[in-house]
């Protein structure tokens, strides 16, 4: 989450180095040193239990319960019927709802100055409730995601490492460009995250 805001400034500003007002208005929690950003997430997502992941989580009331969170804006994730095969005009309708909530919501976000840095998603939902989606959903999401200068993070904490037949789940998804960010852990045997060269902030000892 860190470098992806990081990136984002990066983009914004033009620049990568800091003015001493940046560097004062910092460590008072306050702009331009601490900005005033987003990240969207989905409903039934889970990206873990620690203070600011846990803004993206909305798996069970359990982990939230009494941690004050951040004002991020998070869409509704696609409910498939199934079979697949006989509920394909239904299964799409919903692609389409979620998609344009998405959309809709990076807008709404931009206006309260509270602009969308990038997009959180799982490849399949895990801990949510195993919830699918269509390659053709990840595809228009990224569209979005790229539309509006956001970065596109999948997280493969539960689905990375081969049990969906690929290393990597959103590979099944055919996207047009890798994914900004992918994160991993649990049967890797350590957490960690993949990202794009310019995703590497500028200055050491920022991560």
């Amino acid at each position: 989450y860190k470098a992806i805001c990081m990136w984002y400034q990066a983009q914004r500003k033009g620049r990568t180095d800091f003015t001493p007002e940046e560097m004062e208005s910092c460590m008072r929690n306050v702009a331009p040193g601490s900005p005033d950003l987003s990240l969207l997430s989905f409903q039934g997502g889970f990206h873990g239990r620690t203070f600011g992941a846990l803004t993206t989580t909305h798996s069970k009331y359990v982990h939230k319960i009494d941690v004050p969170s951040f004002d991020w804006p998070f869409a509704s994730f696609p409910m498939y019927k199934y079979p697949l095969e006989e509920n394909v005009a239904y299964n799409q309708a919903q692609d389409k709802k979620c998609l344009a909530e998405v959309e809709d919501l990076i807008e709404k976000y931009a206006k309260k100055g509270k602009p969308v840095a990038g997009v959180v998603v799982e490849p399949i939902q895990s801990e949510g409730g195993d919830n699918e989606a269509s390659p053709e959903f990840f595809q228009e999401l990224q569209r979005i995601a790229k539309r509006h200068n956001a970065a596109l993070l999948i997280d493969e904490v539960q689905t990375g490492g081969g049990p969906t037949g690929k290393f990597w789940c959103h590979e099944h998804f055919n996207l047009p460009s890798p994914p900004d960010v992918v994160t991993f852990s649990k049967k890797m045997q350590l957490g960690g995250y993949y990202h794009n060269l310019d995703m590497r902030p500028a200055q050491g000892y920022r991560i």
